[in-house]
């Protein structure tokens, strides 16, 4: 089938970390991993659902926030050890270097392979996952045609349904009470 029109968000992924996380600060790896993965949920939905041909523009937002985190990853946060080691190339807000130099263009060049690596690998993962999940898929994708958007408590309806491992329900519980008392 022809892609949906874009309504909604046009495709945008609203991260909600936990409060813990939150009020924390502090994102391991495997969360940021985790995080690449999900943000390219969507484009790699399309692909899956339409075919790589009828991929929309819906997932530019998402992947913008992918190459920011995967950037951060690998010049600010020091998660690649192996090829840049533990150095912050970057300031905290993305505008280069520490002082006039910044990283060489050959670092720079590696900084770019890093971040293109953790992407494909992120890609990779959101793909297995949703191929894994292909039913819960298209039933997803119906409820986003139908209605443009899904909240929590309706995600976690249909993930049960399919998955009901991956459910915790004292979460379900919270949000409709939280979701009650909006009302």
């Amino acid at each position: 089938p022809p892609p949906p029109p874009p309504r909604g968000g046009g495709g945008f992924t609203l991260f909600t970390p936990t409060e813990e996380r939150l009020e924390s600060g502090l994102y391991s790896k495997r969360y940021l991993e985790g995080q690449l993965a999900v943000a390219l949920g969507g484009r790699v939905a399309e692909e899956i659902i339409f075919g790589e041909e009828e991929v929309t523009t819906g997932a530019s937002n998402d992947l913008q926030q992918v190459r920011n985190i995967a950037r951060r990853m690998v010049a600010q946060w020091g998660y690649s050890m192996n090829k840049i080691g533990a150095v912050a190339w970057e300031s905290p807000d993305g505008n280069g270097g520490f002082g006039p130099q910044g990283a060489s263009p050959d670092t720079e060049k590696v900084i770019d392979a890093e971040v293109k690596e953790l992407v494909a690998k992120a890609y990779r993962v959101a793909k297995e996952t949703l191929v894994a999940n292909r039913e819960l898929l298209e039933e997803l994708t119906e409820m986003l045609i139908d209605q443009e958007t899904v909240d929590f408590i309706e995600m976690q309806e249909l993930v049960k349904k399919y998955r009901p491992e991956m459910v915790d329900e004292a979460k379900i519980a919270e949000a409709r009470d939280e979701a009650a008392v909006k009302a």
